[in-house]
């Protein structure tokens, strides 16, 4: 069809459509035919055929044999003078990161080394390889190979020694644990770190849960106030607690884990950042502590590899594995089945584990150069505590300004920073500022003393 024609068809269709829907024709009323349609509007048959034909589709017109085209029976549509909203009034609510100039940001990494044509060329095979598996439907669980790379990987790393059933691959941390309540009741307590990860506590609360707000010791959450409170489902970030950083000894751990089998609740342990240690060798996960059951396991690529890669994993107590296959047998994985296979050869065949080892390199110098240029450079004495672990530490300070104000001159500054404020359940907006979330991870070497400078004037700075 020729563009001529084609805008000759639409116009036609597009009045037709009009007229119908202003109701200036009556429910099966006939349509002058093609052949005078065609003749009142000098244009081809051809053109008023299409026409027709795409009311026909659209539910406009009917035909009957031999007898022509009709109006299909039309309600009138219900139009609401107070909804009409016209033109463009939307304005983007993505936050700009291009107005930041400097970054202490915790949620970003540095994607500077990852080995992106290495990634490229095992994607390719996949392709090749496995356009079966590709034109599949995605089990809910995710691929097997990806799973059992999984298995292989936290038995080294976590020690964790589970069936690939147990294993559960997601897009992100959030999409698991909204599987993870939908197998619990409505009336279930959930106990949340306080302060603690802000976007899981949403999260819960648009589910309608309960949330219990377990403060922190100098051993992680609270083992005296999960025992008061005795919630269903204890969230907990045990290997570096979000955002303070504590490493919850294996004492804690132990409590928890005892609580947990008396009581027969569950611990979901978040582990999402627990492949970055420095010096240390990791402390073992509660979920390769635990012999009742009571343990899921979160673990995510996000902070290892990329973050818009989307591919994080549960691993459920043998207990109620049954039961979320028994809920999601119809549903359908929604992560993206080429990575999913692609990150398996990564994993298997080593290059994973040769990242992590040089990232964590790259992330240790990056931690000790920043610690040493915040104890030399800030005009006022500041405690840092240096959790060897994960990609942030947090700074006390004694600033003379409130959570918001310094959030503001932050902003003011271009500097991207955090306080404990996004992270605590109560509004501590106008306290005095004493905990300052550093993240370390995507800071530029070159940029890193102006970067203190910067913060120095933020916390400390004239009014």
């Amino acid at each position: 069809m020729t563009k001529t024609k084609d805008f000759i068809y639409r116009r036609i269709y597009r009045q037709l459509k009009k007229d119908i829907l202003d109701h200036k024709y009556e429910s099966h009323e006939k349509l002058p035919s093609k052949r005078v349609l065609a003749k009142e509007m000098n244009v081809s048959i051809n053109s008023v055929k299409t026409a027709y034909e795409q009311l026909i589709a659209e539910g406009y017109i009917y035909t009957k044999e031999r007898q022509g085209y009709f109006i299909e029976s039309l309600n009138q549509l219900i139009i609401e003078s107070n909804q009409q909203i016209e033109g463009n009034v939307f304005k983007e609510k993505k936050e700009d990161k291009t107005k930041y100039h400097f970054t202490l940001s915790h949620m970003s990494t540095n994607l500077s080394k990852f080995p992106i044509d290495t990634w490229g060329k095992l994607q390719k095979q996949v392709f090749k390889e496995s356009r079966s598996i590709l034109s599949e439907v995605p089990y809910i669980k995710g691929p097997i190979q990806l799973r059992q790379s999984i298995a292989k990987l936290v038995s080294f790393k976590r020690g964790i020694h589970c069936d690939t059933e147990q294993i559960v691959i997601g897009s992100g941390t959030n999409a698991l644990l909204l599987y993870i309540l939908k197998l619990f009741k409505q009336s279930s307590l959930i106990g949340i770190e306080n302060p603690g990860y802000s976007r899981m506590r949403n999260l819960i609360q648009q589910q309608n849960f309960k949330i219990l707000d377990i403060p922190l010791d100098n051993k992680g959450a609270s083992f005296r106030a999960i025992k008061k409170n005795n919630p269903h489902l204890m969230l907990t970030t045990p290997s570096h607690q979000f955002p303070i950083g504590t490493i919850m000894p294996v004492s804690r751990r132990i409590e928890l884990l005892n609580w947990a089998t008396r009581t027969e609740h569950f611990i979901i342990e978040d582990d999402y950042d627990s492949e970055y240690k420095y010096g240390t060798d990791n402390i073992p996960s509660l979920f390769s502590l635990d012999k009742n059951n009571r343990v899921i396991y979160l673990g995510t690529f996000s902070k290892t590899l990329l973050p818009g890669l989307r591919i994080s994993y549960m691993i459920l107590p043998k207990s109620i594995v049954e039961v979320f296959d028994n809920y999601f047998k119809d549903s359908v994985s929604e992560i993206s089945t080429l990575n999913a296979l692609t990150l398996s050869k990564f994993i298997d065949e080593g290059h994973y584990e040769k990242y992590i080892r040089k990232m964590s390199h790259i992330y240790e110098e990056k931690r000790k150069k920043l610690v040493r240029i915040l104890k030399n450079k800030l005009r006022q004495t500041i405690t840092i505590k240096n959790i060897k672990a994960g990609l942030h530490f947090v700074i006390y300070v004694n600033s003379p300004y409130t959570y918001k104000q310094i959030e503001e001159r932050a902003n003011y500054f271009k500097l991207e920073l955090y306080t404990l404020r996004r992270f605590i359940a109560e509004d501590i907006s106008q306290q005095l500022a004493e905990v300052i979330i550093i993240g370390f991870a995507n800071i530029e070497d070159e940029k890193m003393e102006e970067t203190v400078e910067i913060l120095d004037e933020v916390l400390f700075g004239k009014q």
